[in-house]
């Protein structure tokens, strides 16, 4: 049982609807497998990780129960306000026990309350993707409230300073993620072996995959990178 609310989209919910979150319920994401059978042959060959060279995984359920108090007459505008603005969109979900991360994912307001009630619950399912993200990304300003001292990153990647060579090491998370880099001039960056050009503006360089561990990336010119990165974890 939890006596605290929920953020949706920005919006505390005991602050906005009146609403607390009563209890949760997240599912793990469901692994994504690939088994081919071959005739002859004793078990099955696992071609899961085959195509990317990770595992992937199908999006997770969330389900939350919210609860509130109020005069019996106040329930259906409210329901109808809070279903206007969160039923069957896209949002962004930030737990109170989990805040360096957000959930997102298609809302959804299950029919299992009851009006002409003064003390009522209903609960908010959430089709989230696989990985809960990063609040702030490397070109994010971060705050203090929400950072953990036991496994968090602070992540200042913007405007870094290139004068000849400069190197950037980026701690990976279990999400892989293809970084976008935005530079002053054009320049070159290095990563895994392999030299990649960057022309001035913004670039998605998809065979720089950023995973879990140390990632190093060497710019070599004259300017200004920035490196907009966002983890995220299981």
């Amino acid at each position: 049982m939890f006596d605290y609310g929920v953020t949706i989209n920005g919006k505390d919910s005991i602050q906005t609807w009146g609403l607390y979150m009563k209890s949760k319920k997240i599912e793990p994401p469901e692994v994504r497998t690939q088994l081919l059978e071959v005739p002859g042959r004793n078990g099955s060959i696992d071609l899961s990780e085959s195509l990317t060279g990770d595992v992937t995984y199908n999006n997770r359920i969330i389900d939350i129960v919210l609860n509130g108090k109020k005069r019996k007459e106040e329930w259906p505008p409210l329901m109808s306000s809070f279903m206007n603005e969160i039923h069957g969109k896209m949002v962004n979900v930030v737990l109170r026990d989990d805040p360096q991360y957000y959930y997102h994912g298609r809302a959804y307001v299950q029919a299992d309350f009851a009006l002409g009630v003064e003390v009522a619950s209903f609960t908010l399912q959430i089709d989230a993707d696989p990985f809960k993200y990063e609040r702030f990304s490397g070109t994010e300003d971060w705050l203090w409230d929400p950072f953990s001292f036991v496994d968090g990153v602070i992540r200042e990647y913007n405007e870094i300073e290139v004068n000849g060579e400069t190197e950037l090491i980026i701690p990976g998370t279990r999400m892989p993620v293809i970084p976008v880099f935005a530079t002053s001039a054009a320049m070159s960056v290095s990563f895994g072996g392999r030299i990649y050009q960057l022309s001035a503006g913004q670039n998605k360089i998809y065979d720089i995959v950023l995973r879990d561990g140390e990632n190093v990336l060497k710019f070599t010119g004259i300017g200004t990178v920035s490196v907009d990165y966002r983890g995220g974890s299981l």
